[in-house]
């Protein structure tokens, strides 16, 4: 078929410009929307402790804690040195014998320490988020690959205990607001047609990069992936809407100065919208009072030139097979019911 198409644009010397032919086989998609993002993470080799005032974690290497002690604060971005504490009644706690909280049972003003190794303790919370994301895309039959880059402004929330609730506050973090970019490849298969809409399951792997306010030279973060369904619907050959859910899977550990380590997992779930387009292999028709709908041959009235046009904008809603201006009869549309019936209410 291809073949045949391409002897008719000889024979009758249509012209194509080659550049816009080759163009027309990319797409460009943009979007925008919400993340929700859970942050979690089990605390292990460390001691945890918490007094009215903070929260401290620090290696349980430690054989004897003293009467006064530190840890470090902010373990999810940037971990720094607490101020030191000291503890009411003044002991020392053999390496491995805590493992339950001592202190005042009011939450909020007990002093609360504890081994993580000896039970599952840690904090988790979601946190929400408004990516932007712009990718190129090539396609070949129902294939796809393509690049992409998407940046997402972050806020950060509160995280939640997973153990002793009822003794232990919120971990709050020290910034309310940082900024993450994604830099990806994508690979995609359009795997159903229904109507004027396709399903593509996406894959994407890249990295991530945090804004400033998370510690680079203590963080360690591997390789992102995420897995989405881009739900599109086509308003023409060229023009699509498009909404994507998706889900990211990604992962990192920060290195707390005194040797210790935290491992997170933050795990992105996206619903995101926009729009792809891909540039038509052929322009609008010169003459402004053309506006059918199939690709039709012009012939330049001067030169005699012919050349394949079109007589629709990219974004209006159209068939190119059929053609059709108009998905319903003229008459079956809801404001011509009225002038065909009059006394009809």
């Amino acid at each position: 078929m291809q073949g045949l198409t391409q002897d008719i644009y000889q024979k009758y010397d249509i012209y194509r410009n080659p550049l816009r032919v080759l163009l027309n086989k990319f797409s460009i998609t943009a979007t925008t929307g919400m993340t929700f993002t859970q942050y979690s993470h089990q605390l292990e080799g460390v001691y945890f402790y918490q007094n009215a005032q903070n929260q401290f974690i620090f290696s349980n290497t430690i054989e004897n804690l003293g009467s006064s002690f530190s840890g470090y604060t902010d373990w999810l971005n940037d971990p720094q040195l607490g101020f030191e504490t000291s503890l009411e009644d003044p002991f020392d706690v053999p390496f491995g014998y805590l493992g339950n909280p001592v202190g005042n049972p009011q939450l909020g003003d007990q002093t609360f320490l504890i081994d993580t190794d000896t039970t599952n303790f840690g904090f988790k919370g979601v946190s929400r988020g408004v990516p932007i994301n712009l990718m190129v895309h090539y396609e070949f039959e129902d294939f796809r690959i393509g690049a992409g880059y998407s940046y997402e402004l972050h806020y950060l929330r509160e995280m939640a205990p997973t153990a002793y609730g009822d003794q232990v506050r919120n971990y709050q973090p020290n910034i309310k607001r940082t900024r993450y970019s994604r830099l990806y490849g994508m690979v995609g298969y359009k795997f159903y047609q229904f109507w004027s809409y396709d399903f593509v399951a996406e894959l994407q792997v890249g990295r991530i990069r945090s804004g400033k306010q998370f510690n680079s030279g203590a963080i360690s973060r591997g390789l992102y992936t995420n897995f989405g369904i881009s739900i599109e619907n086509n308003w023409s050959e060229y023009f699509r809407v498009i909404i994507r859910p998706s889900v990211d899977f990604k992962s990192y550990s920060i290195s707390i100065p005194d040797g210790s380590t935290v491992s997170y997992k933050y795990p992105t779930f996206f619903i995101q919208a926009g729009i792809s387009i891909n540039i038509p292999e052929i322009p609008r028709s010169p003459m402004k009072s053309d506006h059918v709908q199939l690709k039709h041959v012009y012939t330049n009235p001067v030169t005699g030139k012919r050349m394949e046009v079109r007589g629709q904008p990219i974004h209006k809603r159209q068939n190119p097979k059929v053609g059709e201006n108009h998905r319903k009869l003229w008459r079956y549309k809801r404001k011509n019911k009225r002038k065909l019936n009059p006394t009809k209410n």
